[in-house]
């Protein structure tokens, strides 16, 4: 059976809503939407729109901190779609705190951002990686024997394991220093990142790991250059700076070019590569 879910943590607001209207709109995949609140996550993904085919949205509510959580998940997914079901897996979940200097520093905050931008993230591996095709299945991917319900959004002989970053978190990019735990959780994850496309390689798993900066979102989170979700303040494209509509379907259309050699890269709205 051809590899048939995305799966997409992080979908009550913003961007990772927008990812899994860009996966109902553009392919066939089922899309299995990941959230602290399953009702707010649906209604995030469709609402103001009529056209998404709503059969193929399953919500599953998510407790990041709780591993237990994953594991029911995990079995929910394999149970209603199959062992060898993800063709795709992002991982949106993130959380802001924009300290200046040392002294702002908040330990409970830093614990509070590493288990948002790092550890969920490594847990979203952990248990929905394994959902990848392997053995024969994996065979008939890499043969194109297997369907590809995301013709031209995702590469046909890959899963794509798909996080979002930033390029703060660039340790080569860092110029101007400050976000002192909002750098260190988004570089502990890109080091997560670069280290899943190594065991995906050396186990030869028909999958790639990838992390993506999708530029300066209006969110919540970045509320405070953006104005947040429904401001009217102008948005600089140029600075890459987008409504979340915008960003996801940047990253979509990054992610729908890759192939195998991108494997444990760090990549831009642009398509540029960051370095890590």
């Amino acid at each position: 059976m051809a590899p048939n879910v995305a799966i997409i943590q992080g979908t009550g607001s913003g961007i990772g809503a927008q990812i899994a209207r860009q996966y109902l709109s553009r392919t066939s995949l089922q899309v299995v939407a990941l959230s602290r609140d399953a009702s707010r996550a649906k209604n995030a993904i469709l609402s103001d729109s009529s056209d998404l085919d709503s059969s193929r949205l399953h919500t599953i509510s998510l407790d990041i901190t709780s591993e237990d959580s994953y594991a029911s998940a995990a079995s929910e997914i394999s149970s209603k779609y199959g062992k060898s079901c993800l063709k795709t897996l992002w991982n949106i979940n993130g959380i802001l705190h924009a300290e200046k200097n040392l002294s702002q520093i908040s330990l409970e905050q830093v614990h509070q951002m590493f288990a948002v931008n790092t550890f969920s993230h490594l847990l979203g591996f952990k248990h929905f990686v394994p959902l990848i095709p392997r053995g024969s299945d994996a065979k008939a991917v890499q043969e194109g024997k297997a369907e590809n319900l995301a013709e031209g959004v995702l590469p046909g002989d890959l899963s794509v394991i798909a996080s979002l970053s930033a390029k703060v978190g660039s340790i080569g990019d860092n110029q101007k220093g400050g976000w002192y735990s909002y750098r260190a959780s988004k570089a502990a994850l890109n080091q997560l990142i670069k280290t899943l496309s190594k065991e995906l390689e050396l186990r030869s798993v028909p999958a790639i790991s990838v992390g993506l900066h999708p530029g300066t979102v209006r969110s919540n989170l970045s509320k405070d250059f953006t104005g947040g979700e429904g401001s009217d303040k102008p948005l600089d494209r140029s600075k890459g700076q987008f409504e979340a509509s915008e960003a996801a379907k940047n990253l979509v259309d990054v992610v729908s070019g890759l192939k195998k050699a991108d494997n444990g890269s760090f990549r831009d709205y642009k398509n540029d590569i960051i370095p890590w």
